[in-house]
C-alpha cells in the first residue's frame, strides 16, 4: 500500500467538507430561527424542526468526513501550517453543532409538549359529544 502524501484534490476535498459542514450548520440555525418564530400551534413549526434535524445530520456527516481526512494527514504536530489549525477549527464547529443540537432538542420538546395537551383535549371533546 502506498503512503503517498495527499495531493491538491485531497486538500480540496477537506476544504469542501468544511464548507459543506459550515453551510449545513448555517442552514440549521436558520431553520431553528424559523421554528422559534412560528406560532407554537403551527404545523410549520414541526416542518422547520424536521428541516433543522436534517441539516444537523448533514453537518455532522460533513464534519465526520473532515475529521477523518485530517487524521489521514498525520499527527496534528506534524501537519504543516496553516493546515495545523484545521483540527481546532473543526472542533469549534463540532462544539457549535452540539450547542445547536441542544437548542433543537429544547424546541422539539416544547413543540411536542404544547401539542400533546391540545390533542388530548380535542379527543376528549369528541368523545364527550
Amino acid at each position: 500500500m502506498s503512503s503517498d502524501p495527499p495531493g491538491a484534490d485531497y486538500l480540496d476535498a477537506i476544504f469542501a467538507a468544511i464548507r459543506g459542514g459550515a453551510a449545513q450548520l448555517t442552514a440549521m440555525k436558520a431553520w431553528l430561527g424559523s421554528a422559534q418564530r412560528a406560532a407554537s400551534s403551527s404545523s410549520w413549526r414541526f416542518q422547520f424542526l424536521a428541516a433543522a434535524r436534517a441539516a444537523h445530520r448533514r453537518a455532522g456527516a460533513y464534519l465526520d468526513e473532515t475529521e477523518e481526512r485530517l487524521r489521514r494527514l498525520g499527527p496534528d504536530d506534524q501537519v504543516p501550517a496553516p493546515l495545523d489549525r484545521l483540527p481546532r477549527n473543526v472542533a469549534a464547529m463540532r462544539a457549535d453543532l452540539r450547542a445547536e443540537e441542544q437548542h433543537l432538542h429544547r424546541l422539539e420538546t416544547e413543540a411536542t409538549a404544547r401539542r400533546e395537551p391540545s390533542s388530548a383535549g380535542a379527543r376528549g371533546k369528541r368523545s364527550a359529544s
